[in-house]
């Protein structure tokens, strides 16, 4: 059954002052908090354990003016939901961070001054929603994060669309990553990312870069991956990255060429002649691999 509890931004009512009502009366969860209207605060959530805060139509969480604080700060909290808001402003959209398990749904995060998502030692889920518009990078995954996003467009952002830093992992299926300043999506210092059937294209630098000792699998579950338009490389490769690509991707038409690009050093793929573009990358033959 849980707690339920109501919040109207509106009235001038704050998310804050009730989580630390909540933190001080040691509630426990399922919390679920509804609120409404425009929310000009920080909100800090830590030490919470299945905690949702859910937006009616047309609520928002628009971060401090000063841009010192994200919007939405998750630590050390487990099966945090957020769901069905917009969040705007802020130094970054929303953090999760320390360990902390974070879920996000049906969410518009945009204009913070720094990254609009970011995932530092913690995990979590970005489903069908949209990223667009901030300081930095869309997504940030540092410091050993996983995430799944899933049905998200990632747009317009100043750098990167999505980074992949520090030993994190990436999957990512059935989204857009388009029109960012930088790389659609860049992995390394030992990262992977896992991409099905979404569409990289009109970015500032390669679609997909991998690089130091970072790893990519292009794969098809439905209709594949279109990277197509990148100012560089639909995808690229160097310093002992690795990409392997199975099934049908479409991986042409970038105005960086070749369309997947084996560059210095000691950098390897398997399937780049599947893609559909250009490749400068050698592969072992098959044939003779099997003698």
């Amino acid at each position: 059954p849980g707690s339920n509890f109501n919040v109207n931004c509106s009235r001038g009512e704050k998310i804050n002052t009730l989580l630390k009502t909540l933190t001080k009366a040691a509630t426990t969860g399922p919390i679920t908090i509804t609120f409404s209207g425009t929310c000009k605060e920080s909100v800090s959530i830590s030490n919470f354990e299945r905690l949702t805060l859910v937006g009616k139509p047309g609520a928002v969480i628009d971060g401090p003016s000063k841009n010192v604080n994200p919007a939405i700060e998750i630590g050390t909290s487990h099966f945090v939901i957020l769901q069905g808001f917009t969040v705007t402003g802020g130094y970054a959209g929303i953090w999760c961070l320390e360990y902390s398990v974070c879920l996000l749904t049906g969410l518009t995060v945009q204009n913070a001054t720094g990254d609009g998502v970011y995932f530092a030692r913690s995990e979590g889920l970005v489903d069908t929603t949209v990223i667009q518009n901030n300081g930095s990078r869309g997504i940030a995954l540092v410091n050993g994060a996983k995430a799944l996003v899933i049905g998200t467009t990632i747009q317009g952002n100043a750098a990167a669309g999505v980074a992949v830093v520090s030993g994190s992992n990436l999957t990512m299926q059935n989204s857009i990553v388009q029109n960012n300043a930088g790389f659609g999506v860049r992995a390394l210092l030992g990262s992977a990312v896992r991409l099905y059937d979404n569409t990289i294209s009109g970015n500032g630098g390669s679609g997909v870069s991998l690089e130091a000792q970072s790893n990519g699998s292009l794969e098809q579950s439905n209709t594949g991956n279109v990277i197509t338009g990148n100012a560089g490389s639909g995808v690229a490769l160097q310093d002992l990255s690795f990409a392997r690509f199975a099934g049908v991707n479409n991986i042409s038409g970038n105005l960086g060429q070749p369309d997947v690009a084996c560059n210095p050093q000691f950098s390897a793929t398997r399937g780049a002649d599947t893609v559909g573009g250009t490749t400068n990358c050698v592969e072992p033959d098959p044939a003779k691999q099997q003698k």
